[in-house]
């Protein structure tokens, strides 16, 4: 991924959806609260008048978890008991993140598998916006379009959580290279480039960033 083509086309979608971002930044401010203890989620306050209007609205995905009586109390109790597998990535960045290391890849994969036992709620595109929402910094969110497109790019892609940790491997390799590629042109460490395009955006994260990114370019 060239710098110049991040920028352009995270410009592009910044431009078009200007709005609906009002609701994404607050739906992240809405759960900072509890971000450093999910134990502290309440399926009230935060999962029922936050995730799921974020799911049903923002997301576009009333069709499937807008339906009555589905799981929301069994997704808080999913999100609570996986703090010890949030609290592993929580220092993390997404430029710095080994997702190699075991201890890592294994809590990423727990916690997509947590939220996909939980019907409809744990659905492919529902549970990496979940996760978003709980951990920003690290976890990309994917819908149809962007999934088949990453599937173009390896066969390790596939529809489940394993296949969702590759899908982060290669956004991070390719948020990584642009930030390479800036780095040669001005001499400036990724730190500090990170900084840059953060600031750029509103503070968003690269996670976010790249979703942006691979919004606009996916085929649909």
């Amino acid at each position: 991924m060239k710098y110049s083509d991040l920028i352009e086309k995270v410009d592009e979608f910044e431009a078009e959806y200007w709005l609906a971002e009002c609701m994404y930044f607050a739906a992240i401010e809405g759960l900072k609260e509890v971000r450093d203890d999910l134990k502290t989620l309440d399926d009230i306050k935060h999962v029922r008048r936050i995730i799921k209007p974020f799911l049903v609205q923002w997301g576009s995905m009333g069709r499937v978890v807008g339906r009555e009586n589905l799981d929301w109390l069994g997704l808080g109790n999913a999100l609570r008991k996986s703090e010890n597998e949030f609290s592993i990535l929580r220092k993390e960045r997404f430029v710095h993140i080994n997702l190699d290391n075991k201890g890592i890849s294994d809590s990423i994969v727990k916690l997509y598998e947590n939220i996909d036992s939980i019907p409809y709620i744990g659905g492919l595109t529902a549970i990496p916006k979940i996760l978003h929402l709980c951990n920003p910094e690290i976890f990309v969110m994917w819908d149809d379009a962007i999934r088949d497109d990453y599937k173009k790019k390896s066969n390790l892609i596939r529809d489940s959580a394993k296949g969702y940790l590759e899908f982060l491997k290669l956004a991070q390799k390719e948020i990584i290279e642009a930030l390479t590629k800036r780095r040669k042109e001005t001499m400036r460490a990724l730190d500090e480039l990170e900084k840059e395009i953060r600031a750029r955006y509103k503070n968003k994260t690269l996670a976010r960033i790249v979703d942006q990114y691979n919004w606009i370019v996916a085929p649909r």
